[in-house]
């Protein structure tokens, strides 16, 4: 089965109902958070009615920042990111479906006038390949005709050439990757890219806020092959611990379960699904390995173990090297440190 393909088709379809309350069905079923009323007020209306999810992490951005939406669909959670990152900062929106970015696009304009600037940007793109313009891609193919195998391997190697030296999405040039139910659906044997590429746009220091459907087992292949549980968020859903182990294989720490929540309609066959939203952050690793200082873990716990195995026993100081000590400096942990001096 052509998982991208079902999950196209799935979403179109659903963007072609006429029904207005498409994105209050979307919130009462996949348990979505509630986003901030006012900032919500001056999102053009068929944007809202046309959005689907099971998180907000759009609330864990920053004023300034650059922001990447990870299929950001009719671009609801965009235009909310826009209004927290303000002036000077940017929103990108991704998404492989054009019709969905096409909604998406039609109200950025009245938008910028409404709000008194103009930060907002979408692409067409997937989620397990950041650097290819898909519109760029169309372009070439237009412009060239395709006779026999070697012209398309020149193709090709036109379009890995400019995903190389200019990516639609730079490498270290994002500062928080969000998505909202999107990973679930990316296709199985491309969902490792996914997040490789998440961890290559993001800056050192910058963060993730990942909303998604993950399942308490790993999903059967009878339900893999049915395309209405990929376009409906549950056939493709990570494994919670699959998921986690995932995201800490590529080399995110201070992971972080923000959110948990038990889906109404939870149930396929004997799987149980959630909606969970992790955070975390993608360490700067430029230390030379000196040991620079202590770190003293004061409780409750009586020990502690982070991602890299460091042991800390509560009461007891511990010497850390340069590249430790910059990765518990961070937020996310130093609230639970001391540093002696």
């Amino acid at each position: 089965m052509d998982e991208r393909a079902a999950v196209l088709k799935g979403y179109s379809q659903r963007l072609a109902r006429e029904e207005a309350w498409l994105g209050e069905e979307a919130a009462e079923v996949c348990r979505m958070d509630p986003f901030d009323p006012e900032l919500l007020a001056r999102v053009p209306e068929p944007v809202v009615a046309r959005d689907f999810g099971c998180g907000n992490p759009s609330k864990y951005a920053r004023e300034g920042e650059v922001v990447l939406d990870l299929g950001c669909g009719g671009g609801k959670a965009c235009y909310i990111l826009a209004q927290i990152v303000g002036a000077q900062g940017r929103v990108i929106g991704i998404d492989m479906n054009r019709d969905m970015l096409a909604l998406a696009q039609a109200h950025v304009a009245v938008f910028a006038d409404r709000v008194g600037y103009s930060n907002l940007r979408f692409c067409l793109a997937q989620a397990e390949d950041l650097a290819t313009d898909i519109n760029l891609v169309d372009r070439l193919v237009a412009s060239r005709s395709l006779r026999s195998a070697e012209d398309l391997f020149s193709l090709q190697t036109e379009i890995r050439r400019l995903a190389d030296t200019e990516p639609l999405i730079a490498d270290n040039s994002v500062d928080l990757v969000v998505s909202n139910c999107v990973l679930n659906l990316v296709a199985t044997d491309r969902k490792s890219r996914a997040i490789q590429e998440i961890w290559r746009v993001l800056r050192p220091g910058g963060r993730i806020a990942l909303s998604d459907n993950v399942a308490d087992r790993r999903i059967g292949n009878d339900a893999r092959e049915d395309e209405e549980l990929w376009a409906a968020c549950y056939a493709g859903a990570y494994q919670e611990q699959d998921f986690l182990q995932a995201l800490e294989d590529v080399g995110f720490v201070g992971l972080r379960i923000e959110q948990r929540l038990k889906l109404p309609e939870n149930t396929l066959q004997d799987v149980k699904f959630h909606a969970l939203t992790v955070t975390g952050y993608k360490p700067d690793t430029a230390g030379e390995g000196h040991v620079v200082g202590q770190v003293y873990y004061p409780g409750p716990w009586r020990e502690v173990v982070d991602d890299s195995g460091l042991r800390l026993r509560r009461g007891v100081p511990v010497s850390v090297t340069d590249e430790q000590m910059q990765v518990l400096r961070h937020e996310c942990f130093s609230e639970n440190l001391l540093f002696p001096e």
